[in-house]
């Protein structure tokens, strides 16, 4: 934030502070003092437009914005309005809030996007769009927002994003394909990244993920697959995970090996040629943890942090004998958490 210098509207702005429910600050803060302005009319909302001396227009504080407003203060004449406090927005408010001529409008607190909004935010003539929280885009929303022809659209806390709007956003060049928040993937979805030359293969939140799917990220091309929110696993989709290249056997989220078919599972990760790291297991049954410790490189925790579990199976419980090179490899652990 850049003030040049203080205006008459600082002072009316400390002066409104009361009614707006913001404590008043010195007069060279009035940036921070427009975030706490929690609502505007629309002649207050010219007033500050008309007055206000910076480059950036922090109103963070707002909750709602109706169309009248939002024409007010697209008349800003700086470069950047940030209304990260907004949770939804009509098209009808965004049709006259996307007539602001600066470069950078931020919009991200909003929760939920319709099409029509899409399209009518797509029209924003200024370089970045920003809509950094909403958590699901589908793919007819996608195609509206498409529309806008910034080198900047910030999506990147998308949870949920269906096949279609994968492939209606692989086509733009503004969106840098970041999924570090997606919680759900389906196969045709899947199918769709895999396509997508900028993604960049994580997808760190994910937590589950069925052998369909599995398959259809085995044909990524790209550096390597990061799939380190894995809690669950069956036998099909580590066997899957396990002969995929490109999986950097990351399993930081994977605390127990509980199910029935955990050896079959351990088994399968077990056969992996590269990397695999199980930092945070807990619970894993004798057997199991045999299976797993059939790959030498394995990185589990130390032994005695693990819980031995009865067999899930139901079988007979074994006990678990620690191999010479494993009791090596875990004297160095202790030695370099203790020097930690």
């Amino acid at each position: 934030m850049n003030p040049r210098r203080v205006s008459p509207l600082h002072i009316a702005l400390l002066m409104w502070g009361f009614s707006f429910g913001f404590v008043p600050v010195r007069a060279d803060k009035v940036p921070e003092v427009t975030n706490t302005i929690e609502s505007l009319t629309p002649e207050q909302a010219r007033k500050l437009v008309a007055e206000f001396e910076g480059d950036e227009l922090p109103l963070n504080g707002l909750k709602t914005l109706d169309a009248k407003t939002a024409e007010a203060l697209a008349g800003f004449k700086g470069q950047a309005l940030f209304l990260d406090g907004l949770k939804t927005l009509d098209a009808t408010t965004a049709v006259t809030l996307a007539e602001f001529n600066g470069q950078s409008l931020r919009l991200n607190g909003l929760t939920t996007l319709d099409a029509e909004t899409a399209k009518a935010l797509g029209h924003f003539n200024g370089a970045g769009l920003y809509l950094g929280v909403l958590p699901t885009l589908d793919s007819v929303t996608a195609k509206a927002l498409a529309e806008f022809k910034g080198r900047i659209l910030g999506l990147n806390r998308l949870k949920k994003l269906d096949a279609g709007a994968v492939n209606v956003l692989a086509a733009k060049d503004s969106w840098n394909g970041c999924l570090h928040s997606l919680t759900t993937l389906d196969a045709d979805t899947a199918k769709a990244l895999v396509r997508m030359q900028k993604w960049d293969g994580c997808l760190y939140s994910l937590t589950t993920l069925d052998v369909a799917t599995a398959r259809a990220l085995a044909e990524f091309k790209g550096k390597y697959l990061a799939l380190d929110g894995l809690s669950t696993l069956d036998a099909d989709t580590a066997k899957t995970l396990a002969s995929n290249d490109k999986w950097d056997g990351q399993l930081s989220a994977l605390i127990a090996l509980d199910s029935p078919d955990s050896i079959a599972i351990a088994q399968a990760l077990a056969a992996r040629k590269g990397r695999l790291a199980l930092p945070s297991l807990k619970k894993i049954s004798p057997k199991t943890l045999s299976a797993l410790i059939a790959k030498e490189d394995v990185e589990i925790p130390l032994i005695e942090a693990l819980e031995l579990i009865p067999e899930p199976d139901g079988s007979a419980t074994e006990d678990f004998v620690i191999p010479e090179w494993l009791e090596e490899r875990q004297k160095q652990q202790r030695a370099a958490q203790a020097a930690e």
